[in-house]
C-alpha cells in the first residue's frame, strides 16, 4: 500500500485544527455552568451529557490529520480517567491551550519550559490547598453534578453514613438513598477484558455467584458443572483467588470477550496467614466455601452470592446479600479483639477484620421521567462522587480554574527577566485558559464561595496536558495510508 506524507507547516496546522475543533465542543461542558452536549446514536435514542470524555469519544473529523490530533489529544481524556475520574475537560482545555500558544517555539525550548515550570506551578497548588472538610462535601459534589444542588445534598448524606459510595439506575422518577452491608477490598481485576462499564474501568454485577479460592488455580476443571449453570441462566461470576495460571487467564478473557460468561477475578487479599484469615471472612461474607482441595468435584451449592459487586482499577466493592446473617461470626472475632494474651498487632488486624465485615456502603439509585434523563443525571452523580473521592484524598484547590490562575501568578514572579514573546509567558498564559472559559472574576475567594474543586483532578489534568502537548508540538512529519477521502 503506498503512503502519503506531509511535512512541516502542511501536517501541524492540520493536527492543530483538529485539536482546536475538538476542543471547541467539549469546552462546552466546563464548569458548573456548562452546557450539554446531545449525541446521536445510529441505533437508539440521542444521548445527553455534560461528560467531556464521552463527547470526545464520539468525535471523528472527515480528513485524517485533524482526526490524528483529535485521537491524540483524547488520550489526554482517558489518561485523566484513569488517574482522577473527573477533569476531563479542564484537562483537554489546557492541551489545546498549550498547543495553541506554543506552537510557535521550537521543540526544544517548550521542553526545557515545561520542565522548568510545571512542578513549580504543581508546587503552588498544593501550597494554596486545603483539606475537605466533611460538611463541605456537598458543595464539591454541587459543582462536579453541573451546579445541581440536589445531587450534591444526596451525595453529602451518603458520606455521612458510609464511606463507600455507589450508584446505580433505579426504576423510580426520584433519587433515593439506601444503606446496605458492604466490605470494600484493596484488590483488582486480574484483566482489564474483565471491565464491562468502559467509561470508568470497571466491572459491575447484580447479584454474582462466588468461587472462593484458598491458592492458585491452574484450571477449572473441578468447577466446569456449576460454571456451565451459571452461564446458561446468563448469572455472573466473581472468582477470588491468590493466582492463575496464563493458560487459564487467557481462556477466561476468551469467554468473557465472546460473550459466554459473565465473570471477574480478583486477588485474594492480604498475605500470609492474615491472607486467610481474610478469605474465612470473606467465605463467611458471602455464604462461599473456602475451597482448598481441588482434586474433587464441586455443586452450585459451594459457591456464595453477593447483592452487588463493583471492581475498580483500585479496589473491590461487596455488597452483601441480606438474607446472609453473620452477626454470630462478628460476635466471635469481637471476642477475639478482647483476649488478653493477643499481642497490639494482632489485636488490631482482628479489629481491621471486625471494620471490614460491618461496613456500610450508600447506595444512591438514580431516578429519571424518562432513561436519557436517567442516564444523564447518573453520569453526573458518577462524577461528583468520584471528585469527592479525589478531594478526600488530596484535599481542595479554589475553583473555576483560579487555583490554576493564582498557581500562575506566583510562579510568574518567581521567575526574573520574564520577557513578553518568550516561551515561558506563553505557557503561562496557557494555564489561564480553563478560567476564561469559565469566565469567573479572577478576584472572587472561590472558598468562601464554596466553589471548590479536587486538588487531584486539576493536578492530574495539569500533568497529562503536558504530557500530550509535548507530543504534538514536537510532530514535524505525518504518514497516511494512500488517501481515502474526497
Amino acid at each position: 500500500m503506498s503512503r502519503e506524507i506531509y511535512f512541516k507547516e502542511e501536517a501541524r496546522d492540520l493536527l492543530f485544527n483538529g485539536v482546536r475543533r475538538l476542543t471547541q465542543a467539549v469546552s462546552s461542558t466546563m464548569g458548573p455552568n456548562g452546557k450539554t452536549v446531545i449525541i446521536s446514536n445510529q441505533y437508539g435514542d440521542p444521548e445527553i451529557t455534560k461528560d467531556g470524555v464521552k463527547v470526545a469519544r464520539e468525535i471523528y473529523f472527515k480528513n485524517p490529520i485533524e482526526n490524528i490530533g483529535a485521537k491524540i489529544v483524547k488520550e489526554v481524556a482517558e489518561l485523566q480517567v484513569d488517574l482522577a475520574g473527573d477533569g476531563t475537560t479542564t484537562a483537554i482545555v489546557l492541551a489545546n491551550a498549550f498547543i495553541q500558544n506554543l506552537k510557535e517555539f521550537n521543540s526544544s525550548d517548550i521542553n526545557k519550559a515545561f520542565d522548568a515550570i510545571i512542578p513549580t506551578v504543581i508546587e503552588n497548588l498544593k501550597e494554596g490547598s486545603r483539606k475537605l472538610e466533611h460538611k463541605d462535601i456537598k458543595y464539591l459534589a454541587s459543582i462536579s453534578a453541573n451546579n445541581d444542588v440536589k445531587i450534591g445534598d444526596i451525595i453529602q448524606q451518603a458520606y455521612n453514613h458510609a464511606s463507600i459510595i455507589k450508584v446505580e439506575e433505579s426504576n423510580d422518577n426520584e433519587d433515593s438513598l439506601e444503606l446496605i452491608d458492604g466490605m470494600s477490598l484493596p484488590v483488582s481485576y486480574f484483566s482489564k477484558h474483565f471491565i464491562n462499564t468502559n467509561k470508568k474501568a470497571e466491572c459491575n454485577f447484580d447479584e454474582p455467584y462466588v468461587l472462593l479460592i484458598d491458592g492458585k488455580l491452574e484450571n477449572l476443571k473441578s468447577f466446569e458443572a456449576p460454571i456451565k449453570q451459571i452461564a446458561e441462566n446468563d448469572k455472573s461470576l466473581l472468582i477470588i483467588t491468590e493466582g492463575l495460571s496464563e493458560n487459564l487467564l487467557r481462556l477466561l478473557e476468551s469467554n468473557v470477550l465472546s460473550g459466554s460468561l459473565k465473570l471477574c477475578v480478583i486477588k485474594s487479599p492480604g498475605f500470609s496467614q492474615y491472607r486467610k484469615d481474610l478469605l474465612r471472612d470473606i467465605a463467611d461474607f458471602t455464604g462461599a466455601d473456602l475451597i482448598n482441595n481441588l482434586n474433587k468435584q464441586y455443586t452450585i451449592e459451594s459457591f456464595g452470592k453477593l447483592k452487588s459487586l463493583k471492581v475498580t482499577k483500585n479496589n473491590s466493592i461487596l455488597v452483601k446479600d441480606q438474607e446472609l446473617d453473620i452477626s454470630g461470626y462478628i460476635d466471635d472475632l469481637k471476642a477475639l479483639s478482647k483476649l488478653k494474651d493477643l499481642t497490639k498487632q494482632d489485636k488490631e488486624l482482628v479489629e481491621q477484620r471486625v471494620s471490614n465485615l460491618t461496613g456500610k456502603v450508600s447506595i444512591i439509585k438514580v431516578g429519571g421521567v424518562s432513561e436519557i434523563e436517567m442516564k444523564e443525571r447518573k453520569d453526573r452523580y458518577d462524577d461528583a462522587v468520584l471528585a469527592t473521592a479525589c478531594a478526600l484524598e488530596e484535599g481542595i484547590v479554589q475553583g473555576g480554574g483560579l487555583a490554576l490562575y493564582h498557581a500562575n501568578q506566583i510562579t510568574a514572579k518567581s521567575i526574573k527577566d520574564l520577557e513578553h514573546d518568550s516561551v515561558e509567558l506563553a505557557l503561562l498564559r496557557s494555564l489561564n485558559e480553563p478560567s476564561n472559559v469559565i469566565n469567573v472574576p479572577v478576584l472572587t475567594d472561590m472558598f468562601k464561595e464554596n466553589i471548590i474543586d479536587p486538588l487531584k483532578v486539576t493536578r492530574c489534568a495539569l500533568e497529562n496536558a503536558v504530557s500530550v502537548a509535548r507530543t504534538i508540538l514536537s510532530t514535524d512529519v505525518v504518514v497516511l495510508n494512500e488517501r481515502q477521502w474526497t
